[in-house]
């Protein structure tokens, strides 16, 4: 995979209304229409001739500039340019090769464009090193390229920065300190999980799945020997039941195993925050969660404040 030095980033739109993506992302190219647009001009550089020809055509001069400055700068053999495009929920990225191939000015003998420029080793939806490029992923301020209503435009500096980061799967300091901060505040939150009273530790693995969905169909603790909660999901239909531990060991997890087994539910958990040992569920489908897994899902559901409060 490349590593080339890029000094400027550009979109392409592959086709009206993403029309030749499928077929653009298979051959490895990257097409335009201007049919209007002999190639000879375009190869000369001529940024009045072709203007004119859609000045002539009544388009403003506003417009008429940005169909040639388009025009020209898919011609630009810069060999430290890079293309991408959008499609399928995914980010595309391409080098493009320094010709420019004419097919001709007939719409209706070349559907797929007048011209086009081959990728150097094809278009890629992720990194340098692997890591997919998602568009739920990315920010915003790049992925609005895809809402620009031409064919071709060049991504500002901070656009572009942010695309070399993320093929490089670089991360600002900002970010960096910030995932180190995270760190710290789920180690502290395992070590307060620890803190809380057998009565607190319940009632906050009954919040935590409460905020995931939820809803307790049974009463906690129960007069059931091995059920602690009895969960249902309302919009799937489906039930859980969660063991709810402070501490716990692996002859205990065993024994809890097989009485899960003639309980009928969809999903069964096992949930404790301390054990000399590691616990091995096996292949018997119960989803063992840890305090680390507790800190994590605390964090992300907001009950960090919480356990302070409780444990304080």
């Amino acid at each position: 995979m490349t590593r080339k030095t890029f000094t400027k980033a550009r979109y392409i739109k592959l086709g009206a209304r993403g029309g030749w993506e499928q077929h653009c992302l298979e051959e490895g190219i990257a097409p335009v229409a201007y049919y209007d647009v002999p190639h000879g001009m375009a190869l000369s550089g001529s940024r009045e001739a072709i203007r004119k020809i859609y000045l002539d055509q009544g388009k403003t001069a506003g417009t008429a500039t940005g169909h040639a400055n388009q025009v020209l700068d898919f011609y630009d053999p810069a060999p430290d340019v890079l293309w991408i495009t959008i499609s399928g929920g995914s980010l595309w990225w391409a080098e493009l090769a320094p010709d420019v191939e004419y097919l001709g000015a007939d719409p209706e003998e070349f559907p797929q464009g007048s011209r086009f420029r081959r990728t150097v080793s094809g278009w890629h939806k992720a990194s340098f090193s692997g890591t997919p490029l998602l568009i739920g992923e990315l920010s915003g301020n790049l992925t609005k390229v895809a809402a620009y209503q031409g064919t071709i435009c060049t991504l500002k500096a901070d656009q572009f920065d942010y695309l070399l980061r993320k093929l490089r799967d670089e991360d600002l300091p900002e970010i960096t300190a910030a995932q180190e901060a995270r760190k710290q505040l789920l180690a502290a939150t395992v070590e307060v999980i620890k803190l809380l009273t057998w009565q607190d530790f319940e009632l906050f693995i009954e919040l935590l799945f409460s905020r995931s969905g939820w809803q307790r169909i049974s009463s906690l603790g129960g007069t059931q020997k091995t059920l602690d909660l009895e969960l249902l999901l309302p919009t799937s239909g489906e039930r859980a039941i969660v063991q709810v531990k402070s501490a716990t060991s692996q002859a205990q997890l065993d024994d809890y195993i097989d009485r899960f087994g003639a309980m009928a539910a969809e999903k069964y958990f096992y949930v404790y925050h301390s054990s000399k040992q590691k616990l091995d569920a096996g292949d018997s489908g119960i989803l063992l969660m840890d305090a680390p897994a507790l800190a994590d899902q605390a964090l992300k559901s907001g009950l960090v404040n919480w356990l302070i409060t409780k444990a304080a």
